[in-house]
C-alpha cells in the first residue's frame, strides 16, 4: 500500500482567495460564513485526527472558529490564512491535551468500511490497520506532518508557515517519512 497525495490539490488554490474572503469578513461579519464553509471540514478532520472523538473534534472546531471570528478584525493578511488557522488549531489541540495530561494520538480521519467477507477487502483493512499502528508509534512531530498534509490538506508552503520551517525542509521530511513508512509496511509483508 502506498501513501497517496491528498484528494484535493490545495497547492493549486490561488493564494489570495482566502485574503479576499478575509477582507470581506472584516468589512461584513456575515461574510465570515464563507471562510467557515471553506475551512470547517479540514479543521474538523484535523481535530478528529488529533482526538479520535467526534464530540471533542466538534468542540475544538467550534472553539477555533469562535477565536478566529473574534480575532479577525485584528488579522493582517501576511503569508496564508490557512497557516494562521492551523497554527491556532495546533495551539488549541496542545491546550486540550495539556488539560487532559496525556499525549495526542493520531487516528485515521475517516472510519474504515464495514467488515466484509471478501478476502481482498480484509487484507486491505489489515494493511490500513498496520499503517495506522505505525503512524501512531511515530513521534508527535512526524504525526503532525501527516495530519497537516493528509488530514488537513495543506500545501507545503502552508505547512512550512505552521511549523515555522522552510518549505523544502518540510517537503523533504514528509517524503522521507513516507519512504520509511512504505519500507516498514513492505518489511511486514516479507
Amino acid at each position: 500500500m502506498s501513501i497517496n497525495k491528498p484528494n484535493k490539490n490545495t497547492d493549486e488554490i490561488p493564494p489570495d482567495e482566502d485574503g479576499e474572503l478575509v477582507r470581506a469578513a472584516q468589512k461584513d461579519p456575515a461574510a465570515f460564513q464563507q471562510l467557515y464553509d471553506r475551512w470547517a471540514v479540514p479543521i474538523y478532520q484535523y481535530f478528529y485526527a488529533r482526538t479520535g472523538e467526534a464530540a471533542n473534534a466538534e468542540d475544538l472546531t467550534s472553539q477555533l472558529f469562535l477565536s478566529v471570528y473574534q480575532a479577525l478584525p485584528r488579522y493582517q493578511h501576511r503569508g496564508t490564512f490557512a497557516a494562521w488557522l492551523f497554527t491556532i488549531a495546533r495551539n488549541l489541540s496542545r491546550d486540550y491535551y495539556r488539560k487532559l495530561g496525556r499525549e495526542a494520538p493520531l487516528y485515521q480521519a475517516q472510519q474504515l468500511a464495514a467488515d466484509s467477507d471478501l478476502p481482498a477487502e480484509a487484507a486491505q483493512r489489515e494493511e490500513i490497520a498496520r499503517l495506522r499502528r505505525l503512524i501512531h508509534s511515530l513521534p508527535d512531530r512526524e504525526q503532525e506532518l501527516i495530519r497537516l498534509r493528509y488530514v488537513a490538506g495543506l500545501t507545503f508552503a502552508e505547512m512550512a508557515d505552521v511549523l515555522k520551517k522552510r518549505k523544502d525542509a518540510v517537503k523533504k521530511s514528509l517524503y522521507r517519512l513516507q519512504a520509511r513508512l512504505q519500507g516498514l509496511l513492505e518489511q511486514d509483508h516479507d
